[in-house]
This record gives structure tokens, C-alpha cells and sequence, in this order.
């Protein structure tokens, strides 16, 4: 839930993930390696929900999908390879996304 909060913030922030137009230095456009990954982390996320959410299996994929693209859009080359070599959700969140304690100061960051 408190991912859920921060990933809503972050969203709603104004600011955009990344420069508008331009391109990387591969030509891609920027971000274009976060939605590559976007299909990957969606069924990481379907199969956690289907097993623990059974009720909310689109609404959890979408919240934790967004939560994933947030921290994606802010560090696209590390998150995206840190994705591809995941298979659980449990990898995916430990070791690829920014961690946020039981207090959630790390959405305390982003208002400062």
C-alpha cells in the first residue's frame, strides 16, 4: 500500500519522467526501454495477484505496473536490466526498485 501512495505522488508530481523529445544516445526514444519491460513486469505482477488478490488481480497489476514505471523512468539502463534478469516479484522489488521503509520517508524525498 505504501508503494501504491509513493508511485501516486510520483505520478502526480507534474514533472515529467523524462525529457521531452531528443532521443537517447542508442536513437531510442527516452523511456522506450522502460515499456519494453512494461509486458515483463505486468505477469510478474498478474501471477502475485492471482495467487494473493484474486478479487483485485487488474487494479494490483495496474498499481504495481505504475509503481515499476515510476522507478524505471528514473534510472531507465539500471531498472531494465535489473528487470530482464528477474523472474519473481519478490527479486523485482528487492533488487531493482528504490527500497521505502515501514515509515515511507522515501516519498518524504520526493516532497522536498
Amino acid at each position: 500500500m505504501k508503494r501504491l501512495v509513493v508511485a501516486l505522488i510520483c505520478g502526480c508530481s507534474g514533472a515529467p519522467a523524462a525529457p521531452a523529445g531528443g532521443t537517447s544516445p542508442h536513437g531510442a526514444p527516452p523511456g522506450s526501454s522502460c515499456v519494453a519491460m512494461r509486458g515483463k513486469v505486468e505477469q510478474l505482477y498478474r501471477a502475485e495477484a492471482r495467487s494473493r488478490e484474486p478479487s483485485r488481480v487488474d487494479e494490483a497489476i495496474a498499481d504495481n505496473t505504475a509503481m515499476v514505471m515510476t522507478d524505471c523512468a528514473r534510472a531507465p539502463a539500471k531498472v531494465t536490466a535489473c528487470i530482464a534478469a528477474v523472474t519473481t516479484v519478490a527479486e523485482l522489488e528487492a533488487r531493482c526498485l528504490i527500497p521505502i521503509d515501514d515509515e515511507g520517508t522515501e516519498g518524504d524525498k520526493l516532497a522536498r
